[in-house]
């Protein structure tokens, strides 16, 4: 250090480190009260607060080497140092992802601190130091913008190119619309799928005029609807699109978002669009399928309905009007229970078809029923029918509701026969309705074999026969009655769950809302 070095420093930087901690405290309250600071940042403290001392700390070194410089005439090494010191800070906040405004901001705090600090305690700046003060902190905000500015960019630029990649690569299109000037931007894919060419302009009337008339006021609709705060700016909508070029009818899935000013108002959206033609295409032709699949088993039923009927009654008949032997009257049973299970086996496959082909699963008529009576009556016939088999009823509490007592009926005998047809020989089938909330449970338990965890995903899937303990159910045989079980319970807005342990056996519990409101309604 040269002679006047230790004037130099006894004076204006002398008395600026002995002001650094003022300087800093009062830095620190300008930030954080600063209107434009995040909420969320107050009780953390300001962004830079491990930066800007030392960013202090050079800010006085700068002002000693310019008083240094000036006294030798001129600008030299060390004055430069001091600076590049101030802006590598400055380079340290940047790499570090801060916001640029509040980056800014927080360095224009630090130069109003100081010169407050400076003017309370009488510390007598000239126009050289004032000017080090500005032209350092300039420096380093500008540094700063720079840095960040640098760095945004490139994360755009790479965001951008994983987009249209990633876009191009599974077919889908990106629009940007502008609410306010209604200016629509569509890129080479949402062109190519509204059948329009590359140089054409893209106007919202020119959206409008792509869509199908039969699609239009809907689509419109959703765009008015996303435009309203209560949305949540939320857009998904499927619509066909015709082209205007090439008058190709596709199938699109559009989903987007809107973005809302300080005052609610709508000023953009922005989104992606994909064709789903082949999709649709693939849809309609499955229901078709299953539309000719349902005409087919209603007439294959009717055929088979018109002779069983005939055996019925013959059988009938001959039991009570035959003069049979005993022989001849155990073998007309047979051929009624006969055909009693075959009868059962065409409504199988009748709920079956309906399930798949209606919207809405199997069809019910809920009306005031009670449950208790429901399942009484189902268990006395399964009691009938399996003598050999105890089956135990528990009720509980009231079984007042809306029920389609028939279908209910039902999914309580499918539920038994199950247990039956499972159940260790000479152990007992256990029901027992009981009230949970606003709904009511029928479980449904025997002891036995646990079901394969392999076998549960699939348990209640068409023509499912499981096997437990190497036997397998010889109740309806086409293994559709857990399948219409559940689905008689989903009409009904509830569900089935199954429990199945070697220790504590099996248990199927059916939740029914007492509400009866059918699903889909």
């Amino acid at each position: 250090m040269d002679d006047d070095g230790p004037f130099v420093e006894t004076s204006i930087t002398a008395r600026l480190r002995s002001c650094k901690g003022d300087v800093m405290d009062r830095w620190a309250r300008r930030v954080l009260e600063d209107p434009r600071a995040p909420r969320a940042q107050r009780p953390a403290g300001p962004l830079l607060a491990r930066e800007v001392p030392a960013l202090f700390d050079d800010l006085v070194e700068v002002l000693s080497a310019s008083r240094r410089a000036e006294q030798r005439g001129g600008e030299d090494a060390e004055l430069r140092c001091a600076h590049a010191r101030v802006e590598e800070h400055a380079r340290r906040c940047a790499a570090q992802g801060r916001c640029i405004a509040a980056a800014l901001r927080e360095l224009s705090h630090l130069r109003a601190a100081l010169i407050e600090v400076c003017v309370e305690q009488g510390i007598s700046l000239g126009v050289s130091e004032a000017q080090v003060i500005h032209a350092a902190v300039d420096a380093s905000m500008w540094t700063s913008a720079l840095e960040i500015e640098a760095a945004t960019r490139a994360a755009l630029e790479d965001s951008g190119a994983l987009l249209r990649l990633a876009t191009r690569a599974g077919g889908v299109g990106v629009w940007d619309y502008d609410t306010v000037t209604g200016k629509l931007r569509w890129d080479e894919r949402s062109r190519e799928v509204a059948g329009l060419d590359p140089a054409s302009e893209v106007r919202y009337d020119v959206f409008l005029a792509a869509i199908h008339p039969d699609d239009r006021e809907r689509v419109q609709e959703a765009v008015r609807r996303s435009q309203t705060l209560e949305s949540g700016g939320e857009y998904s909508i499927e619509y066909r699109l015709v082209g205007l070029c090439n008058g190709v009818e596709r199938w699109v899935a559009v989903q987007g978002r809107t973005f809302f000013d300080a005052e609610g108002r709508s000023v953009r959206m922005i989104g992606t669009v994909i064709d789903v033609t082949e999709r649709k295409r693939a849809e309609a032709a499955r229901r078709e399928e299953l539309v000719r699949r349902g005409r087919f088993m209603a007439a294959f039923s009717h055929y088979l309905r018109t002779p069983l009927t005939s055996i019925t009654l013959a059988s009938r008949m001959l039991t009570h009007h035959g003069n049979l032997t005993p022989r001849q009257a155990r073998n007309a049973e047979r051929i009624a229970a006969s055909a009693r299970r075959m009868a059962r086996t065409i409504d199988d496959l009748l709920d079956l078809t309906r399930s798949r082909c209606g919207a809405n699963g199997i069809p019910i008529a809920p009306r005031p029923e009670d449950l208790h009576a429901l399942c009484k009556s189902a268990i006395d016939e399964l009691r009938a029918a399996h003598p050999g088999v105890p089956i135990r009823l528990d009720l509980e509490g009231s079984g007042a509701g809306l029920w389609d007592a028939e279908r209910v009926a039902q999914m309580v005998t499918n539920l038994v026969q199950n247990a039956v047809d499972h159940a260790d020989p000479g152990s007992a089938v256990g029901v027992t309705v009981r009230p949970r909330e606003g709904d009511l449970l029928i479980e449904v338990h025997n002891d036995g074999p646990s079901i394969a965890p392999e076998l549960m995903e699939t348990l209640f899937d068409p023509f499912h026969e499981a096997p437990a303990g190497g036997r397998t159910s010889t109740g309806r045989g086409l293994g559709l009655g857990l399948f219409i079980a559940q689905q008689i319970a989903k009409a009904h807005r509830g569900e089935i769950a199954v429990e199945s342990t070697a220790a504590r056996g099996t248990t199927f519990t059916a939740r029914l809302p007492r509400t009866g409101e059918a699903a889909g309604s």
